[in-house]
C-alpha cells in the first residue's frame, strides 16, 4: 500500500512542476509579444510624427542692429524736476505719449539718467560692433544745446570719450531725432551683463527766469551686429525640434547646434549674431530631432 501512495505522489509532484513550466512558460511568452507589440507600437508612433514633420526655411536675411532696448525703471532725475508721464511713455515714437522734465530754479539745470539692459542672451556681447542710443524730443526754447553721456565702467564716471559726436545737439519745438554711437568704445560703457546708464543733460545753465522744458517720446538703445535672421515655418501637424543648423557654400560646411521648439503652424525667427554671410551663394539647412530637414538657398 505505502508503495501505491509513494508512487502517487511522485505522479503529483510531476504533473505540478509541469503545470510550473507551462505557467512560466506562458508569462515569458506574454512579456515577450508585449514587448514585441509595444516596440512596434512606439516605431509606429515614432514613423507617423516623423511622416508629419514638415519645416520650411521661408527666409534668410542679413540683420544690422538689435532690437531697441528701452528705459528698465523711472529715469532719475539729479537736477530739474519730473513734471509728468512715466518712462513706459518713451518706450516707443510717434504714439502720442511722452515724458517732460523741466530746468530747476537757479542754478538753472536739467540732468538725469536712465538704466538700459542689452539682452546679452540673444546679443552676444562678443558679436557687437557698437551701440546706438537715439532720442526723439523736443523743447520749450531752442537756446542750448544738449548731450549724452554715459557711465564708463572703466573710469567710474559719466563720460561721451569715444562717441562718434561729442558737440552735442540743438533741438527745436518741433519733435526731432538725436543719435550718436559709441564707436569702438562701447565695450567700456557696456557692464558684462549688458547693464548701461545714460545721461542726457543741458549744456550750461540759464539765465533766470528762462527755465526750459523737455518733452521725452522716445529714448532707447540698441546694439550694430553684422548677423543673420532664418525664419521658419512649421507646416506640419506635430511640434517640431530643430537640433543643428548648416551654412554650405563651396568652402564652407559649417555646423552649428541650435535648441528650438516651434509648434504645428508657427513661424519663428531666429537670429544669429556669430553668423555673418558675406558675399557669395549658400545652401542654409536645418535638421530636426527625427531627422527631418529642410533646405534654402540664399545669394548675398
Amino acid at each position: 500500500m505505502w508503495t501505491i501512495i509513494d508512487r502517487r505522489l511522485k505522479q503529483d509532484k510531476r504533473g505540478a512542476s509541469t503545470i510550473v513550466a507551462v505557467a512560466l512558460s506562458l508569462v515569458i511568452i506574454v512579456v515577450i509579444v508585449s514587448n514585441v507589440v509595444l516596440w512596434s507600437y512606439e516605431m509606429n508612433q515614432l514613423d507617423w510624427e516623423k511622416m508629419n514633420e514638415d519645416i520650411t526655411i521661408t527666409d534668410v536675411s542679413r540683420i544690422t542692429n538689435s532690437s531697441w532696448f528701452v528705459a528698465q525703471s523711472e529715469y532719475m532725475v539729479n537736477e530739474g524736476s519730473h513734471i509728468n508721464g512715466t518712462y513706459e511713455d518713451t518706450e516707443s515714437a510717434e504714439e502720442g505719449l511722452w515724458e517732460t522734465f523741466k530746468e530747476r530754479q537757479p542754478p538753472v539745470r536739467l540732468d538725469f539718467n536712465g538704466t538700459f539692459i542689452i539682452d546679452s542672451s540673444t546679443w552676444s556681447l562678443t558679436y557687437i560692433q557698437t551701440i546706438e542710443i537715439q532720442l526723439r524730443y523736443r523743447a520749450s526754447d531752442s537756446g542750448e544745446r544738449w548731450y549724452f553721456k554715459a557711465y564708463n565702467w572703466a573710469t567710474e564716471r559719466y563720460s561721451d570719450d569715444g562717441f562718434n559726436s561729442t558737440v552735442g545737439h540743438m533741438p527745436t519745438t518741433e519733435w526731432r531725432y538725436y543719435a550718436v554711437n559709441l564707436t569702438d568704445q562701447w565695450r567700456s560703457y557696456v557692464r558684462d551683463d549688458g547693464t548701461i546708464y545714460v545721461k542726457f543733460h543741458d549744456e550750461s545753465p540759464d539765465l533766470p527766469p528762462n527755465r526750459t522744458s523737455i518733452d521725452i517720446d522716445f529714448l532707447g538703445m540698441r546694439a550694430v551686429i553684422d548677423g543673420t535672421c532664418f525664419t521658419f515655418r512649421n507646416e506640419g501637424s506635430v511640434t517640431l525640434h530643430m537640433v543643428s543648423l548648416w551654412i554650405i557654400n563651396s568652402t564652407l560646411h559649417q555646423r552649428y547646434d541650435i535648441d528650438l521648439i516651434v509648434n504645428s503652424a508657427e513661424t519663428y525667427s531666429y537670429i544669429r549674431a556669430d553668423i555673418s554671410l558675406t558675399s557669395g551663394s549658400y545652401a542654409v539647412k536645418v535638421v530636426t530631432e527625427r531627422g527631418n530637414k529642410a533646405v534654402y538657398p540664399v545669394e548675398v
